[in-house]
């Protein structure tokens, strides 16, 4: 079981997100309201301990230009958002987090190589961070089969009828732990507390 805090803009939210037991704290280099500079990235995963994976979510980067990144910011694992394909995937090795957008990628897992894939809501023009709900049960089969973060429209309020709709190997929240565009500390708290209790919870039959 997994739990990533993505989306981080400061030093004190990867405090928090640790401090409360998350597993993964993430950093976005791709153009949107949540990017950080390198310099930004740095300090956040800084705070991190090394038992704590670093995550750089990336949208179609041109494969020498994430490389770099992960040398700079020593990045664990590298989430993979947009239409990047399978070739491309191989080639960051083991560190390679696809994300896949159901149900119209369904088809498309086998196709991937990868440790872990990331499952997002469905919303044209998007790459992800939208906090739109989608029918979460249509990932059930795919975590049965894949090791997957669930995501998209995740609280603390949601997260736990989610992991026991789909039995995921992980989750990943982003603007449901914001107030105000930015990271409620509070809310990071509750959703890692409320997920654990979830994914102790035996399985619905």
């Amino acid at each position: 079981m997994l739990i990533k805090i993505c989306g981080l803009l400061e030093p004190t939210d990867a405090d928090v997100a640790v401090a409360s037991g998350a597993d993964m704290v993430s950093v976005i280099f791709a153009r949107a309201r949540r990017r950080r500079t390198l310099a930004q990235a740095r300090a956040i995963f800084d705070t991190a301990p090394p038992h704590v994976e670093r995550v750089g979510v990336f949208v179609n980067a041109p494969c020498a230009e994430v490389n770099e990144i992960i040398d700079i910011c020593r990045l664990d694992r590298v989430q993979l958002s947009g239409a990047e394909t399978p070739a491309y995937c191989r080639a960051l090795g083991q560190r390679a987090i696809k994300t896949l957008r159901l149900p119209n990628d369904h088809a498309q897992f086998p196709n991937f190589s990868v440790p872990l894939f990331h499952l997002d809501a469905l919303v044209e023009g998007q790459a992800g961070g939208t906090g739109e709900q989608w029918d979460y049960s249509l990932a059930r089969d795919a975590a049965n089969a894949y090791r997957v973060l669930l995501s998209g429209g995740l609280s603390p309020d949601n997260v736990g009828a989610a992991i026991a709709a789909t039995r995921p190997y992980g989750v990943d929240v982003s603007s449901g732990v914001e107030t105000n565009q930015r990271k409620d500390h509070d809310k990071i708290e509750r959703f890692i507390r409320n997920a654990r209790q979830a994914f102790a919870a035996p399985a619905r039959a």
